[in-house]
């Protein structure tokens, strides 16, 4: 399928995903498994990728390294965790360091400049991405406050940073696309504790609709699509959250039963204006007994749009602090909404 942002074949329906996830970062027989000391600088020049076009992560890092040494951004003094922070694509729970195939791994760093990222892109087949890291997370920062919201993202230096994470459900994985540079970083485990939460709340509840009402990419709410609630609604205010809510409709379509996706806009539209006030339509899915909405639009603003009974609400705030201190939105909700409400 073709990325809604660079327009390349390189996006994955889920279950494809899915049944490759155990061979995508495995060895073959004849890869090299040296672990190399991330403290300090790298002892010797990393081997060439294997035959099978696998290379281990710390050769991958070791390459970036002695780059940005001949490129004159390195010393040679640093340590090699100093090149970035890397995100293997797609994100699963693995026990042990991946072999990387190429275009499988996406590098946030503060160190990189446009030329030394453009020649690891071309030198390094792993790479598919390098992000210039900002001061603030990706993303519109409180979704409670509303009043003083902060856009960040970081910057993209080279390649595409449209990637995927696997997250576990009881009824199989969701895969949840994102454009990185503009999300903040949710990265796999073994037992996701906010998945287990919804699905804890929707067998407890047993909801005609589910309302994941600062949704990110969309994981919790697929998740309870896939968990067989029949009407879903998805909002979010930041852009890129709310798009990549609805591609992820089209991507996880099989496991929510839907027969058809419908987007209101593409991604290059919708990033025209990256916050909203809305509700704004981005994206909608059918199936013969199932109906997932996706709007861009402030949560406040969501509520006359939803006229079920038994509503369940999940409130999945980047500062859930600050918004369980919200008391007034929060009363607010459930009284214009009903239901229940609930934070992960």
């Amino acid at each position: 399928m073709n990325c809604p942002v660079c327009g390349q074949d390189h996006i994955c329906y889920a279950q494809d995903l899915i049944s490759r996830r155990h061979e995508i970062f495995s060895p073959c027989s004849d890869c090299c498994r040296a672990v190399r000391d991330k403290t300090g600088p790298p002892e010797d020049s990393p081997p060439p990728p294997c035959h099978c076009g696998r290379a281990f992560i710390d050769d991958v890092y070791a390459r970036l390294y002695f780059l940005l040494v001949d490129a004159g951004l390195f010393s040679g003094d640093e340590a090699l965790s100093a090149v970035g922070i890397p995100l293997i694509d797609p994100g699963i729970f693995l026990r042990s360091p991946p072999f990387l195939p190429t275009r499988s791994l996406i590098l946030i760093s503060s160190v990189f400049d446009d030329d030394s990222a453009h020649r690891a892109y071309h030198e390094i087949p792993q790479i598919s991405a390098i992000l210039k890291e900002g001061k603030d997370p990706p993303g519109v920062g409180d979704c409670a406050d509303t009043e003083s919201h902060v856009c960040s993202e970081h910057r993209l230096l080279c390649g595409c940073d449209v990637r995927a994470d696997l997250f576990p459900t009881s009824h199989g994985p969701v895969v949840a696309y994102k454009k990185q540079g503009a999300s903040h970083i949710e990265f796999p485990h073994g037992v996701d504790p906010k998945i287990r939460s919804v699905e804890t709340a929707i067998r407890r509840v047993h909801p005609s609709l589910f309302v994941d009402a600062c949704s990110g990419v969309g994981t919790l709410g697929i998740t309870g699509g896939v968990l067989g609630v029949h009407h879903i609604v998805l909002n979010d205010p930041w852009y890129a959250a709310a798009y990549f809510s609805g591609f992820n409709l089209l991507v996880n379509k099989e496991s929510l039963g839907l027969d058809e996706c419908e987007f209101a806009m593409d991604f290059p539209h919708l990033s025209r204006e990256k916050l909203l006030d809305g509700p704004l339509p981005v994206a909608e899915g059918f199936g013969a007994e199932k109906k997932v909405e996706v709007f861009q639009g402030r949560m406040e603003l969501l509520s006359p749009l939803i006229h079920d009974h038994d509503v369940l609400t999940v409130f999945d705030p980047f500062n859930k602090k600050k918004f369980r201190q919200n008391h007034s939105f929060l009363q607010g909700w459930e009284n214009d909404v009903g239901g229940e409400v609930f934070i992960p």
